[in-house]
């Protein structure tokens, strides 16, 4: 016989084998044992978690030939419904089946008698995928079948259905598995398999599969095909490219310490042998939420991610893990725009360790108007939210959580510049300049330690464009990084960084790459503009340097 995957091989016969959704099935089951059978129903939930298993369980329920409620699996109608032959027992997929069209051919079946059961049972799976004329032409049928017809409809997105089609069905929701739950089924499943293997392992998978069962057993099947017949702690983690626990709180006992250097050589020993970066991102995060939580609470019950004595190894307390949460979910957030994402995770790390008195306040995108070659362009420029944040402490944690205020950042604070300024730089580049500056901007990581770390990494994150009248102009399509040094406070530090790597105190100027991309095109198509020093507020008197014509290349790259 062909290979079985464990999801099909293992799919639940019975309402008792099903994993999870206890309220489900026992609720299917009175309202059989009670003849209350309706014409419609919605099974609704996230992807993995049973619906279409509990559709082809009902069909089976109703249509045994030993009795309605029974579910004898030998009898016709049972194998049937197991191989996927039943006549009576028609799976559409909504996916691929979703024109009108499609549905009038559904309807003109409803109408024929069963043939070998006592019930024609039509199970829609992903059914959100229908059009809105198809739903349409559905609604009267689905209102008022013929007594021998029943439907199944089956969503991961119920709020993508039409209201009057919700209004005609029983609608069940579907949960996710508690891990328990999946841990005892793969348990099962393993036993059956002969193969042994460390209750961690168990655990690890049903970690990953989200609250999915599928999921976990897809996961479980290719890690049983990766370790053969001994399943371990250290498949897993080398399979999935997780990092344990233990190396996982040491890691953050080395933030902890400001081990800088540790901490560096530890993060990339293990990306080096193939670490999910994001994964980990997200597991710290996770270690940081269960310490806090218990270090308030002191409830192991809980706890999702570490037991406690692993919890009670990490050394931080209450304040600073709650700082450390909120650093580690805004940088989170730029994954999708960073061009390198293990760079952006060592940022990130390097960031907790040098700015533990920083508290992240959330921003709101905010447009405001760009002139730019006599169009109304819009460009995004972040806004700091005019409520203030809380952090938790150690003085108000025993007072309930009294909120205490962060000051605000000053807006006048913010380097202040218009088009027409960036427009000028552009007529007065340095071309040679800039291949000087750039030929040494490896060298900033050399300041990753040092005092003025903060400002050091987030200018090297960002892309040098041009070089003019003094001017570093640097652009990133990461705001958390450009918000980091667009400030005039920050310059007497930037331009002391300037002066360590490129031998010259130059200032610098933080932009988005989109306002730089507008200007740029701006300046192609030969918008005029009054040649003059650049009016850049940067807080302090700019010296004036040297240049030249500005060239097409400082785009490259």
């Amino acid at each position: 016989m062909a290979y079985q995957a464990f999801y099909n091989k293992y799919r639940p016969q019975t309402f008792d084998e099903v994993v999870g959704q206890k309220a489900v099935v026992a609720t299917l089951k009175n309202a059989i044992k009670e003849n209350k059978i309706v014409h419609a129903y919605l099974f609704c939930g996230p992807r993995g978690t049973g619906k279409t298993t509990m559709a082809r369980l009902f069909a089976k329920a109703l249509n045994c030939q030993n009795g309605i409620g029974k579910q004898c699996n030998n009898c016709d109608s049972c194998q049937a419904i197991i191989k996927g032959e039943h006549p009576d027992v028609v799976e559409i997929d909504a996916a691929s089946n979703s024109t009108v069209d499609s549905v009038r051919q559904l309807i003109d079946s409803v109408s024929y008698q069963p043939i070998m059961s006592r019930y024609k049972i039509y199970i829609i799976d992903e059914v959100h995928n229908m059009s809105n004329s198809a739903f349409n032409a559905l609604l009267k049928t689905l209102e008022e079948p013929p007594s021998f017809v029943v439907f199944i409809l089956a969503t991961t997105e119920p709020q993508k259905i039409l209201p009057t089609i919700l209004s005609r069905v029983q609608r069940f929701d579907f949960s996710k598995v508690v891990k328990n739950d999946l841990i005892f089924n793969m348990d099962r499943i393993l036993k059956k398999e002969n193969i042994s293997f460390e209750e961690g392992a168990l655990e690890l998978i049903a970690s990953l599969s989200d609250g999915g069962v599928r999921d976990s057993l897809s996961l479980l099947d290719q890690a049983v095909s990766y370790s053969g017949d001994n399943l371990t702690v250290h498949d897993v983690d080398t399979l999935f490219g997780l990092m344990s626990i233990e190396d996982e709180i040491h890691l953050i006992n080395l933030i902890s310490d400001k081990k800088t250097d540790e901490v560096i050589k530890l993060i990339k020993s293990k990306y080096d042998k193939g670490i999910d970066i994001i994964r980990l991102h997200n597991d710290l995060i996770a270690l940081y939420k269960d310490a806090l939580i218990y270090s308030v609470t002191k409830d192991s019950s809980l706890l999702e991610k570490a037991n406690v004595e692993q919890i009670k190894l990490i050394k931080d307390d209450a304040s600073t893990l709650n700082n450390r949460i909120k650093e580690l979910i805004v940088s989170k957030r730029d994954y999708r725009s960073a061009d390198n994402v293990f760079a952006h995770f060592e940022l990130s790390i390097l960031d907790l360790m040098t700015s533990e008195n920083a508290h992240p306040t959330p921003i709101l995108q905010k447009e405001r108007p760009l002139e730019v070659a006599g169009m109304n362009k819009r460009v995004q420029e972040t806004e700091q939210l005019k409520t203030k944040p809380v952090v938790i402490t150690k003085t108000n944690i025993k007072k309930g959580f009294e909120a205490k205020k962060v000051e605000e950042t000053k807006t006048e604070d913010k380097i202040v510049y218009n088009s027409d300024d960036i427009l000028n730089l552009m007529e007065q580049a340095d071309r040679e300049e800039r291949l000087k500056v750039e030929s040494k901007w490896g060298l900033l990581q050399n300041l990753f330690a040092s005092k003025t770390a903060y400002e050091a990494r987030a200018l090297a994150s960002c892309k040098l464009r041009l070089v003019a009248k003094g001017i570093l102009l640097v652009t990133s399509n990461m705001m958390s990084e450009i918000n980091k040094i667009n400030n005039k406070s920050s310059q007497t530090i930037l331009m002391d960084i300037a002066k360590d790597v490129f031998d010259k105190a130059y200032h610098v100027l933080p932009i988005a790459d989109r306002e730089f991309k507008d200007c740029y095109m701006s300046y192609k198509t030969g918008k005029k503009v009054e040649m003059k020093e650049p009016n850049i507020d940067f807080g302090d008197e700019k010296k004036e340097t040297n240049s030249t014509q500005f060239f097409d290349e400082l785009m490259n790259g």
